[in-house]
């Protein structure tokens, strides 16, 4: 029988798992709070971020215990602008908090020319993928690159954790799959919850047992630039950075191009 990983525990326990820790990594000084010689706990305390949000001490420590409360717009961008989250972080908690504030809608199938134009135009490697991951265009440099996109719809997420040819080649497979997982699981949360992404989510959560854990970590990261280490087909190392483009007119499209980085 299948599992539901993604939803093992409850959205409130985990929102407010989420809170907590952005509370408690959140230092006093940072928000220009005055300094007190003894804290018994890190971070905030709750009557501070109570304060910064505009609410009462016991509403706020009820929302953080994942009480059965509702809560409007207004108090959740308060918290978010009082615990400096980033753009990823917030879109995580009105993820967590029911508020989907990022949702692909219905992407057309078909890609534009202009875009597989302009890829195929690069000397660099370069691939275009949906929010699903899955890779719908790509040239002659990444194939070289990544064997896999030669086979019957590639997905980026199944090449990095079920691709043998992907572990040889990628310096440090662990480090760059947790970031992969984590990019994913703010797609799936923040982009309507796509019952597509989830299907391949579910597979690498069941199948990789690292996964399970990775997925309950706090650190929240969306799909951006990054660098990376692969070894091409002499054996030798080479640094790459990963650039990601978002399509103006389809947002759900992503355009991913490697430059190789220069040792001087």
């Amino acid at each position: 029988m299948a599992s539901d990983r993604l939803m093992r525990v409850p959205a409130r326990q985990t929102l407010a798992d989420f809170i907590r820790h952005c509370r408690e990594r959140t230092s006093p000084e940072s928000l220009g709070l005055p300094q007190v010689r003894r804290r018994r706990t890190r971070g905030l305390r709750r009557e501070e971020v109570a304060a910064l949000a505009g609410v009462g001490l016991t509403w706020y420590t009820w929302f953080e215990q994942g009480r059965d409360i509702a809560v409007s717009d207004d108090f959740l961008h308060r918290l978010a602008r009082g615990l400096r989250l980033d753009r990823a972080e917030r879109e995580h908690f009105f993820a967590l908090a029911g508020r989907e504030t990022f949702t692909d809608g219905a992407e057309s199938a078909e890609l534009p020319l202009s875009l597989a134009r302009m890829i195929n135009a690069l000397d660099q490697a370069a691939y275009i993928m949906n929010s699903s991951w899955d890779v719908l265009a790509h040239n002659k440099a990444a194939r070289i690159l990544f064997e896999d996109l030669t086979l019957p719809r590639p997905n980026m997420l199944r090449i990095v954790f079920f691709s043998d040819h992907y572990r040889q080649k990628i310096q440090d497979w662990q480090f760059a799959a947790r970031l992969v997982l984590l990019k994913a699981r703010h797609d799936y949360l923040t982009g309507g919850k796509s019952p597509i992404l989830k299907s391949v989510l579910d597979e690498v959560l069941q199948a990789v047992p690292e996964t399970m854990e990775w997925w309950d970590d706090p650190e929240v990261l969306r799909i951006g630039d990054m660098d990376i280490t692969l070894r091409d087909a002499q054996g030798r190392w080479r640094s790459y950075r990963l650039n990601i483009l978002v399509s103006e007119d389809r947002p759900g499209l992503r355009i991913a191009f490697y430059d190789e980085k220069v040792v001087a």
